[in-house]
């Protein structure tokens, strides 16, 4: 019994010799191929650019709509039938321009008579001037002399402005909106003979909030686009002071100098108001990643060619790509192989232009 124990613990022994063996031969040998082939620790590369901050002008979407400069009522100021309508309604006139005509009946008569009233009067009076001269003539008659003069005079002006009135004019270049008479009506002091109304140039009427009304100044360039697909381009000149009862909102009127024919009144417009100016870079949407959190944003790399995500603002959208803000003046901007690193990876950039690869 004893020599079986003997042999099973010789048996036992031989194999734990045999397998302590193979572990040493074995990490020895993983020893010397580590020394023989050492493992290199690759850097990835991604391609990128150097950004730099522009300062750009930050602007203020308002919605508005257009308004006519101005619009008047041409009234008559004295009484008489229509005789010509030269501008209808629909046509554009110039600044004193004949809208229309009436009759003329006996007030130029009447102005020539004055006019030879005055004459005479005039005659009149300079002969008792001269009378008074050689002592002949009291003060009392000059006085009545001229005192008769003068109303000659005032009668004479008077047929003057009655024969000038028969003819209304435009008081400045516009279109005829409105033309409710005919050749042929009688027209009493205070009638409409047309509406005038002033398209060059043209306003648009917006609401500012009072949060954002003080960055507003005037003379400032503001772009309008009508909701026809017209774009023009337009100078704040006026800032109301007093604010909107119900919304709290500051209204502001743009001016609008462009061909007449391109407007009209009460359109809607989206009006791009500037409020004030501020840092930012100009990318490719193509350079927007998310985090984890789902914050968009781009990878940058730091001076330590580490990878740093860096949440943005989309300010706008343009044709050239994206304006975004929150980032530093100058970055190292992951343009390629962004979505493939991650947060503080060690990473080599290039920032070989593509133009320079593609001649190459």
């Amino acid at each position: 019994m004893g020599s079986k124990r003997s042999i099973a613990l010789g048996i036992a022994l031989a194999m734990g010799a045999w397998l302590l063996s193979g572990e040493l031969v074995s990490n020895t040998l993983i020893a010397s191929e580590a020394k023989k082939s050492p493992v290199e620790k690759t850097i990835p590369t991604v391609r990128g650019i150097e950004s730099l901050a522009m300062q750009r002008q930050n602007v203020l979407a308002v919605r508005g709509q257009t308004r006519a400069n101005r619009s008047v009522q041409v009234r008559a100021e004295v009484a008489g039938k229509i005789v010509s309508l030269p501008a209808v309604k629909g046509t554009q006139v110039k600044a004193g321009d004949l809208l229309c005509q009436i009759a003329v009946d006996t007030r130029q008569s009447e102005l020539d008579e004055a006019r030879a009233q005055l004459k005479s009067a005039q005659l009149e009076y300079d002969g008792v001037l001269d009378l008074k001269r050689r002592g002949l003539q009291s003060e009392i008659n000059v006085a009545k002399a001229s005192a008769s003069l003068e109303s000659a005079r005032a009668r004479a002006k008077q047929g003057e402005l009655a024969l000038l009135k028969t003819r209304m004019t435009a008081p400045f270049a516009g279109v005829i909106e409105s033309q409710p008479v005919e050749i042929g009506d009688y027209l009493s002091p205070g009638q409409v003979c047309v509406t005038l109304m002033e398209i060059d140039p043209m306003l648009v009427i917006g609401q500012v909030s009072e949060k954002n009304i003080g960055q507003v100044a005037l003379k400032d360039e503001v772009r309008v686009s009508l909701i026809t697909g017209e774009q023009f381009t337009g100078t704040i000149s006026f800032i109301s002071r007093v604010p909107d009862a119900s919304t709290r909102t500051y209204p502001i009127e743009v001016t609008v100098s462009e061909p007449a024919d391109q407007m009209r009144a009460g359109m809607t417009a989206d009006m791009l108001v500037p409020v004030g100016i501020e840092l930012a870079h100009l990318i490719s949407p193509a350079s927007l990643v998310l985090n984890d959190e789902g914050n968009i944003g781009v990878r940058i790399v730091d001076d330590s060619d580490m990878v740093r995500f860096a949440e943005v603002k989309v300010i706008s959208e343009e044709a050239d790509g994206v304006w975004v803000k929150g980032l530093p003046v100058r970055i190292r901007l992951i343009t390629v192989g962004q979505e493939e690193v991650f947060d503080g990876q060690v990473v080599s950039i290039d920032l070989t232009p593509l133009a320079a690869l593609v001649r190459n």
